[in-house]
Parts: structure tokens; C-alpha cells; sequence
């Protein structure tokens, strides 16, 4: 008997003690390393404390979540980044499911494995991102498109579209869903569905779920499709083969070293590929996924993560490959390779240290989440000398970390934007109507431009927000105190 065999009859235990013993690594790691908040992430605990249907640049369902995991253990960096920790396992164990919906015990376990201890997992279960839940979603809705094509029971429909309305909810992205399957319809020539009125219902219930996020851009002018827009670099005119090689690149760390190029060889040599079960389906919904990100990224810009949800679909193709062929070499090197990758994300300090290379900002990879917390105190501390004056910044960092480290009262931050320009979510929710007289304290790392002194009676130095990551990384953040706001000119109060 072979060890895969053997393994083959306690494959869901051995999978459940898998995924406890990695959360808990991951806990543990996160836990101790207590890493301050990111921009991103500083912005969503934000989002989470005014509920909403949308926000600048994101739809609502991150600030929901955040809203939850918070409500239950409070507002530390841990807890706020704790639906990591839930929905991973839980897009692992949908994974599981679906492999043995359309393969085998073997080939679930496989591809359950592989997904688990992905570089692009172990680092985003470190954080919290709209990737989180959009890979649960993904999943989810996969497996509920395989069973709703299988039974054509109305119920099954019905789930699948809660499920996109909820991924939509999550993250654009989740559209390229329907760009997948009908790309299936396609290769399968499964035209019937098309005019199948169950799988229309499908569509309407995803529909009526995301209607109430357009509906809050309707009434925003648009400014999260704009955001997606302008990340995108699509308005420079070109090919930018530099960011579609960037972005290719990525994917090595995003789906391993030896997976990734694994995946492309069975998509080079796609005859022999489509022997194997379902891979039509498989490639279907991880082919377009990366080719439209690859696009993205030739046009404009992508970041490595962006095509992410193609792997759920890239993982059980692969896992087909390797169990059908018995290439256990190609499994243990790659998820050792992967693993060897997470020991080195979590545990870089002392590695370098032990190997003698002096920490600094070239070898960090959590640079940018170092050093807000100990601007935020520092910011409390002038804050109780003008107790009356409110933090106001015009850049989306230095405004997302002071309003979750130094919790202004109310968190009554103002973005200083006397343009009416919609350059982030502040600017939407914070105006400089009915103010005349207010005091701030004015954060900018260039302190205030010879334009403001027109906008208050008196303005004056009084310190900086400084925090040395390393020698060669210094946050810096000069403080003025701004004292009797004018108002601004006609026209130019805006919401």
C-alpha cells in the first residue's frame, strides 16, 4: 500500500488537523508579532464604525465583517484581522467539498492542501482584505454552480446567485464569475441555459443583493467604479510590458514556484489537459480570470493579488494532474517550497539576524505597517495640549491611522480639502461646513502651503509626529496648530 493510499482513509481528519494546525501557527504569529495596522486596514475598522451600503473604494462587505469579528473581541489589530483566520479554512473546507463533488478523496485532499498553504494565504491570513471573503465567495459559488447544473433544483440557483450578490458585495472582481461561466457554456455547448429561467433567477437574485451598493454610488456620483478605475492606470494611452511582466512575475508568490509554472504547463499543453475530468469547467474559471487581469496590467497596472480567486480553480485542475499521474514528488516539492516561504514570512527578523544581515528597510516586507502606532501617540499627546482642536490632513494614511490610533473623540477627523476634490473616502464624509472659528491640528509631512494661511487667523508650529522604522525609513509628520477657521469662499463648502 502506498502512502497516498494510506493516507487516503483518514483524508478528512488528517485535513481538519491540517487546517487547526496552521490557523493556530498563523495565530500565533499574528498574535505575537502584533503588527500595527496598515492604511488599508486602518480605513476599513473605520468603514466598520458607520455601516453603509458602500465606501470610496471598496463595497460594504469588509467593513461588515470587521464590524462583526470586533463586536465580539474588541478593536485590537488581532481581532480586527481575525476573519482571516475564519474564512480561509472555510474556503478550504468548500474546496474539499468540491473536489470530491467532481473528482475523488485523493484529488480534494490534494487540492485542499495546495490552496492552504499558498504564499498569497499565508501572507493574507496575516491581514485583513477584501480577499478574504471573495475567495470564500468564489468557492462557495462554484461548488454551487456544479450542484445547481447537476440537479436543476430551483433551491440550488437561488443560493448560487445569494452567494455572487454576496461576492459582488465583496469585491468587483466577483463579476468575472459570470465571465467564466459563460465561457463555460461555451466550450461545454450547454446552450439550454441560456433561456434557462432558473439560472436567470440566479442572476436576478445576485442582482437584487448588489442593487443597494449601486444605488449608494448612484447617490456618490460613482466614486467606487472611479477608484477602480484610476488604480487601474487604463487612461495611460500604451503597453506596458514592464507592468504585465511585474504582475506575471507575482504570481510565483501568489501560487508558488513550483505550482505556477506547473499550472501554465498544463495550460500549454491544453489537448492533453482536457483529458482530464472537468477540466473544462476547471480551466473555464481560471483561465479568463488571469487573462483579464494579465490585459489589466498590460494596459494599465494590476497588483500580484488581483487574479488570486483563479486558483481555487487552478488548485483542484493541478491537484487532477498530480493525483491522476501519482507525481508526488511535484506535490511534496511544491508544498514544502510553499511552506518554506511561510517560515520565511513570519519568522525573516530572526532569520536575518542569525544569518548577520542588518535588518533595514530593503529586507522588511511589513515596512508599511511600521511605526502608525507610535505616530498615534505621539499625536495623543499633543492632542491633550488642544484639546479643542481636531486632527485634519488631506492625506488618506496619516487620516486612516490617527482615527484608529489616537480615536480622536467621535473620531472627528477632517480632510482638508477646500477644492471639493474626491481623492478618498474622507472627502466624501468629512466637509469643512460649519466650522468658522474651529481649531485644528494640521498633519501633513510638508506642513502647510502658503494657500492656507487665507483660511485661519493664525497658524504655528507646535511639533512632529516622528517615528524611525530604521535608519534609512523615518515616518515624519510635521503638526501645525491652525486657530480660527474663516470658512471657505462661496461655492467652495463642500460635502
Amino acid at each position: 500500500m502506498t502512502m497516498p493510499e494510506r493516507v487516503l482513509r483518514h483524508a478528512w481528519v488528517l485535513l481538519l488537523g491540517l487546517i487547526v494546525l496552521l490557523t493556530a501557527w498563523r495565530a500565533g504569529v499574528l498574535l505575537l508579532q502584533s503588527l500595527p495596522l496598515y492604511v488599508d486596514e486602518a480605513q476599513y475598522w473605520y468603514w466598520a464604525q458607520q455601516l453603509d451600503w458602500g465606501y470610496y473604494s471598496k463595497p460594504p462587505v469588509i467593513a461588515a465583517m470587521i464590524a462583526l469579528s470586533t463586536s465580539l473581541c474588541g478593536d485590537g489589530e488581532s481581532c480586527i484581522r481575525a476573519g482571516s483566520l475564519v474564512f480561509y479554512p472555510l474556503s478550504t473546507l468548500v474546496l474539499w467539498v468540491l473536489g470530491l463533488r467532481l473528482a475523488d478523496q485523493r484529488t480534494a485532499l490534494t487540492a485542499a492542501v495546495i490552496f492552504l498553504t499558498l504564499p498569497a494565504v499565508s501572507l493574507s491570513s496575516l491581514l485583513i482584505s477584501t480577499d478574504v471573503v471573495l475567495f470564500f465567495c468564489w468557492t462557495l459559488a462554484l461548488l454551487l454552480l456544479v450542484q445547481a447544473l447537476e440537479t436543476d433544483r430551483l433551491r440550488d440557483w437561488l443560493l448560487l446567485g445569494g452567494v455572487l450578490g454576496l461576492g459582488l458585495l465583496t469585491k468587483y472582481t466577483m463579476g468575472i464569475f459570470f465571465v467564466s461561466a459563460l465561457a463555460y457554456v461555451a466550450v461545454s455547448h450547454r446552450w439550454s441555459l441560456l433561456s434557462s429561467g432558473r439560472a436567470w433567477a440566479a442572476v436576478l437574485v445576485a442582482a437584487l443583493l448588489f442593487a443597494p451598493n449601486l444605488w449608494w454610488n448612484w447617490q456618490h456620483d460613482f466614486p467606487t467604479f472611479q477608484h477602480t478605475a484610476e488604480i487601474s492606470n487604463l487612461e495611460q494611452a500604451g503597453w506596458h510590458w514592464g507592468e504585465l511582466g511585474e504582475f506575471a512575475g507575482g504570481q510565483l508568490l501568489v501560487f508558488g514556484f513550483v505550482f505556477f509554472p506547473l499550472l501554465l504547463w498544463l495550460v500549454f499543453r491544453l489537448p492533453a489537459t482536457l483529458r482530464l475530468p472537468h477540466a473544462d469547467l476547471l480551466l473555464c474559471f481560471t483561465l479568463p480570470f488571469l487573462l483579464i487581469i494579465c490585459a489589466q496590467a498590460l494596459f494599465g497596472r494590476a497588483n500580484a493579488n488581483w487574479a488570486a480567486p483563479a486558483y481555487v480553480g487552478g488548485s483542484l485542475l493541478l491537484a487532477l494532474w498530480l493525483v491522476q499521474g501519482r507525481h508526488w514528488r511535484w506535490l511534496v516539492s511544491g508544498l514544502v517550497l510553499n511552506l518554506v516561504l511561510a517560515f520565511g514570512l513570519y519568522y525573516y527578523q530572526p532569520l536575518l539576524q542569525w544569518a548577520g544581515v542588518p535588518l533595514t528597510v530593503r529586507w522588511d516586507v511589513y515596512k508599511r505597517l511600521k511605526g502608525w502606532d507610535e505616530l498615534g501617540q505621539q499625536y495623543l499627546t499633543l492632542q491633550r495640549q488642544y484639546p479643542e482642536a481636531q486632527p485634519l490632513a488631506s492625506e488618506r494614511a496619516i487620516l486612516s491611522e490617527l482615527a484608529y490610533y489616537a480615536r480622536p473623540p467621535g473620531l472627528g477627523i477632517v480632510s482638508w480639502n477646500p477644492d471639493g476634490l474626491r481623492r478618498h473616502h474622507y472627502d466624501l464624509v468629512t466637509n469643512l461646513e460649519n466650522r468658522i472659528g474651529a481649531d485644528f491640528l494640521f498633519v501633513h509631512p510638508d506642513g502647510p502651503d502658503a494657500g492656507m494661511a487665507a483660511y485661519f487667523s493664525r497658524m504655528q508650529p507646535v511639533g512632529e509626529l516622528r517615528a524611525e522604522v530604521y535608519p534609512d525609513f523615518v515616518r515624519r509628520y510635521p503638526v501645525w496648530l491652525l486657530q480660527g477657521f474663516r470658512g471657505l469662499p462661496a461655492g467652495q463648502a463642500h460635502e
